[in-house]
Order: C-alpha cells, then sequence, then structure tokens
C-alpha cells in the first residue's frame, strides 16, 4: 500500500514539475493558437508556483484576450500588491480601459506609467502598444472598434523602443514588429504592415502568426494571389496552427469555394480548442461556408454546452431558413425576440427570407426594407426588386432596382449592364401597362427606359435583348407610329445576332421569333420612308421563311387582284 501512495505521489509531483516548466511563452502560444484552456493551466501554474507581480500580470493579460475583465482586474491587482515596483499589472489595469472602448480614460494612465518610467522600460512600452492595437477586429463594424484603439499611439512607442533597442546594439524582438503590423493595418497602411510583419519573419523565419498576418493584409487589398500563397505558406510550415486554418476558410469564402472552405473551418475546430465559444464561432464560419448541416450541428453542440448567446437562435433560425425549412427557422426567430432580443437587419433579412419562403411576399417585403439600408454585406435590393418584379408591380420593382446599383455604386462594387437592364425592362413593362391613349405618360416613362437600356449597352454592346428591347421602347415614344423610332435599335439588333453567329457564341441562343419582329418592322420601315423596293423585299422575305403565314406578310407578297370596275348606271326606260 505505501509503495502504491509512493508511485501515486511520484506521478502527482512530475506532472506538477511538467506544468510549471512551462514558460509564459508557452502560455502565449497556446492563446495565440487558440487553445485558451491548455494556455490557462500554464499562467495558473506560473502564478502557483510563485506568486509575482509579473505572473499575475501574464495571467491578467490572458483574460485581456478573452475580454473577461472582472478576472483580468483581480488578477493585475493582485499583481499590484505582490509587486508594487512593477509597473505592467497599471498597464494591465488601464489596458481594461481600452477593452471597454475608452481609450482616451486608457492613455492618461498609460501616460502616466510612462513618464514615470521616463520611456525606458521595454516592456511598459512594448504592453502598451500592444494595449492599443490588441482589441481592433478586422470586419467589425465601426460601433465596435470606436474608442478601443489608437495605432498612431501603437506606432510611436515601437519606434521609441527599438530606437533604444538598438542603440543598445539589441534587435527588436518579433512581437514588438508585429504590433507595429498591425497597428499599420488598422490604419489601413497595408504597405507597411506587410514591412513591419516581414520584419518579424526576418528574426524569426518560423514565424508563423506573422506569415498569416501578412496573407490577411494582402486579402484586405484584394490581391488574392498572393493572399493565398501566404496563407499556404504558413500552413505548410505549421500544420497545426488553428487561426490559418480558420483565415483560409474566410479567405475561401470570397473566392466562392464554399466547400473547400468548410473543409478548413472543420479543421480550425480540430486544431483549436473547442471550448464553447469556439464551437459557437464555428458553427458561424460553417453557415457563411453555405454548410448548414455543420452550422446547426456545431450551433447544438455550443447550446449543450452551455453556451448562452442570441446567436443560438440566429444560427438555427438562419440555417434553417437557408435549408428551405422556412417555418421552423421563422420560429426560431420568433422566440430569440420573443426573449425580449431587439432584431438588427440581419434578423430582419431572414425574417424576410423566411416569409418570401412561405409565399407571403407582402411580409417577406416589409422585413426586407428594414434590412436593406443598414446591410453593408448583402444586397438585399435585389431580393425586393425580384418580389416585386413577380408581383408585376414593376414600378415598384424599378425604384428596387435603382437602389441596388446605388448600393453598389457606394461600395464601388461593378454596376453590370444586366444591372441596368432590369431596371430598363421595368420601366418599359411599367410603359406597356399605361392607357395607349395617354401620350404623355406612355410616352415619359419609355423614355426612361430607353435611357437605362442605352446605359446597358454602354457596358455591353453585343447582347441583342438590349437592342430589341431598346426598339420596342422606342415604339412605345413614338406613339402615333410615325417616326419609326425603333428601326436603328433593330438594325443593330440583327447586326450582333449576325455577328454572334459568325463568332460561333455559345451564350446567345438565337430567337427566331425577336428576328421575324425585327424583320417584318424593318420592311415596314422601307416600304413606308425609304422606298427601297430591293431592302423591302429582302426583309420580308427572311420574315416570310420564318412566319409564311403571318398576313402582313402574305399580302405582301400576295396583293389583292385590284376591284373590278362597277358597272355605269343605266338610265331607267321611260
Amino acid at each position: 500500500m505505501m509503495k502504491f501512495k509512493s508511485w501515486v505521489l511520484g506521478i502527482g509531483l512530475l506532472i506538477s514539475n511538467v506544468a510549471f516548466s512551462q514558460t509564459v511563452q508557452d502560455g502565449f502560444r497556446f492563446l495565440d493558437r487558440h487553445q485558451p484552456s491548455r494556455a490557462k493551466q500554464v499562467f495558473d501554474g506560473l502564478v502557483a508556483s510563485a506568486p509575482t507581480g509579473e505572473n499575475y500580470f501574464n495571467l491578467g493579460l490572458y483574460y485581456l484576450h478573452l475580454r473577461d475583465w472582472d478576472n483580468a482586474k483581480a488578477s493585475f491587482e493582485k499583481g499590484k500588491a505582490a509587486d508594487p515596483k512593477n509597473y505592467l499589472n497599471p498597464v494591465g489595469l488601464a489596458s481594461i480601459l481600452v477593452g471597454q472602448n475608452n481609450v482616451s480614460a486608457a492613455k492618461v494612465e498609460f501616460d502616466k506609467i510612462i513618464a514615470d518610467t521616463k520611456s525606458k522600460n521595454i516592456d511598459v512600452l512594448y504592453r502598451i502598444a500592444e494595449a492599443y492595437s490588441m482589441y481592433y477586429i478586422l470586419g467589425k463594424e465601426e460601433s465596435f472598434n470606436a474608442n478601443n484603439n489608437d495605432p498612431g499611439e501603437a506606432i510611436r512607442l515601437i519606434d521609441v523602443i527599438q530606437e533604444r533597442m538598438l542603440k543598445d546594439k539589441k534587435l527588436p524582438a518579433p512581437e514588438h514588429y508585429i504590433v507595429k503590423g498591425d497597428a499599420f493595418l488598422i490604419k489601413n497602411d497595408g504597405g507597411n504592415a506587410v514591412t513591419a510583419y516581414e520584419a518579424a519573419i526576418a528574426q524569426d523565419p518560423r514565424n508563423v502568426k506573422a506569415k498569416v498576418k501578412i496573407g490577411t493584409v494582402y486579402l484586405r487589398g484584394k490581391n488574392y494571389k498572393e493572399t493565398q500563397a501566404r496563407y499556404k505558406e504558413a500552413l505548410d510550415l505549421d500544420s497545426n496552427y488553428a487561426p490559418g486554418h480558420r483565415r483560409y476558410g474566410e479567405y475561401l469564402i470570397i473566392g466562392g469555394q464554399y466547400k473547400n472552405a468548410s473543409r478548413y473551418f472543420r479543421k480550425y475546430i480540430e486544431k483549436a480548442e473547442a471550448t464553447p465559444e469556439v464551437t459557437m464561432e464555428t458553427a458561424k464560419l460553417l453557415f457563411l461556408s453555405k454548410d448548414y448541416d455543420g452550422a446547426m450541428k456545431y450551433t447544438d453542440e455550443a447550446d449543450k454546452r452551455g453556451v448562452r448567446d442570441n446567436d443560438i437562435y440566429r444560427m438555427r433560425g438562419y440555417s434553417r431558413v437557408e435549408m428551405g425549412n422556412f417555418q421552423q427557422g421563422i420560429d426560431n426567430l420568433d422566440e430569440m425576440v420573443k426573449k425580449g432580443v431587439k432584431p438588427y437587419f440581419m434578423d430582419d433579412l431572414y425574417f424576410g427570407k423566411g416569409y418570401q419562403g412561405l409565399g407571403k411576399d407582402s411580409l417577406a417585403i416589409a422585413y426586407m426594407e428594414k434590412a436593406a439600408p443598414l446591410d453593408t454585406n448583402n444586397n438585399v435590393y435585389t431580393l425586393i426588386h425580384d418580389i416585386r418584379y413577380k408581383q408585376k408591380r414593376y414600378l415598384e420593382a424599378s425604384v428596387a432596382g435603382t437602389k441596388s446599383i446605388d448600393w453598389k455604386v457606394k461600395r464601388a462594387q461593378t454596376v453590370g449592364s444586366g444591372d441596368y437592364f432590369k431596371v430598363a425592362m421595368d420601366l418599359y413593362l411599367t410603359a406597356a401597362y399605361i392607357n395607349k391613349a395617354d401620350t404623355i405618360g406612355r410616352p415619359a416613362m419609355a423614355m426612361r427606359a430607353d435611357s437605362m437600356f442605352a446605359k446597358s449597352i454602354s457596358v455591353n454592346d453585343k447582347w441583342p435583348p438590349f437592342y430589341i428591347n431598346r426598339a420596342r421602347a422606342n415604339n412605345f415614344i413614338d406613339y402615333d407610329g410615325t417616326k419609326w423610332l425603333g428601326a436603328p435599335y433593330y438594325e443593330k439588333f440583327i447586326a450582333v445576332v449576325e455577328q454572334l453567329k459568325a463568332e460561333k457564341s455559345t451564350q446567345y441562343k438565337e430567337d427566331k421569333n425577336q428576328l421575324f419582329e425585327a424583320y417584318k418592322f424593318l420592311g415596314g420601315y422601307h416600304l413606308s420612308v425609304t422606298k427601297d423596293e430591293a431592302k423591302v423585299k429582302e426583309l420580308f422575305t427572311k420574315a416570310q421563311e420564318i412566319k409564311a403565314d403571318d398576313p402582313d406578310i402574305k399580302a405582301y407578297f400576295n396583293p389583292a387582284p385590284p376591284a373590278a370596275a362597277a358597272p355605269a348606271a343605266v338610265a331607267p326606260k321611260k
């Protein structure tokens, strides 16, 4: 029995020594790799073995990264009590203010500490610089990042560090360059950000974190070739680096490679620690990659593990709507609202999609119109347009289509010929439903359509439908049919069709009915206006080859014989 106890004690001491032999660097490496429990084990172990001001600071910094302000504050205060002369814990306490979007108050405290240390404490300067950049999250809305960063001050402090270290003939640490790169990235200065990250790699060629960050810079700059190369380089260097898999998956989403993106997000949760928070985050990532089954799976797992987050309802609601389970999706979102959660624009969008799926278009429109002005990622106006078009409410469809174009312009996105064509057709069909007797309103609406057809053609002058529909719009403008305004557009329609045929294009499928319409109209134009009999015959012949039984064409080729003269009246005999 004694031997057994000694063996158990020995194993316990061995485990304890292994834990305590791990360094601060190990703890932060685990944290960077999204393995918080392992990181906490290291920091707790270090505090237990030596409750110094520095060890309490590192534990507090761990909590800062998790945005656990209460535990961070408790750790920093213990560190301050353990070593009042250590300035790192006051830095930590002020860093909480930055994370809580009060950078101005934090700066007052930081400046006091810098003055007290006479700008000579490298660790103090570095941790303050880090605090000025660590809470900013790329892609988050402005309200989230408001007053939680000061990249200019972060860069200044790192420059001070570098000057002092070079003066002492020491090289700045890789982490110094990474903070500097992060600050430049906040300032949207991709060139200097890459320079800083590459400096970190020069110091540490195996710095996978810096390599991933360079990829993110290129992703932000839409240099997708370099993005892919850098992410791949990072994962080739360290395939166990969880954030690399996540970032690569996000890049693949942008390229529309949803299935592949899902694969990398699943690798992410394999390599990271599957905490309830990471599980929930993975569910969101899988949703973005259109892996709705996976999103549901990890949402349920996060729920089982005690995540108390409204996104539980959102992920279930959104995923079910996308999977076609519209009523269930709406029910999930309704459940969230009943708990007092005020819907934001994405919730409104999915309420709208759900009701659209159920065929309740009026409700769908009501929700989508709330979402559209606020959604910077999805052009909701296109959805509104399509519903209005289906309802044959063409004028309202044109309004939504125009707003869709404005949405793209505002975000520097390409406005395609199809965008203009949609609005043009909306206006043309609106004109078509206006009474012919309205010789002001109908032509005016048709002129608006003509203008949009012109914009379509300015973007793409090789698409026949643009020309024939512009011809039809001009026929409405020419309300009494005397000006033959459609003629040049019918001519261009035929010319483009012939060109595409010569090029053996497979994109455009020839429409015989449209060709007949063009040949017949132009034949009538030459018959009435130019009096070019040869041209008339050529065009009517082509029309006849398509529709031989058309009465107007038949009448041209087979004119009725002139009526016989009536016999002279004979006076009645008296």
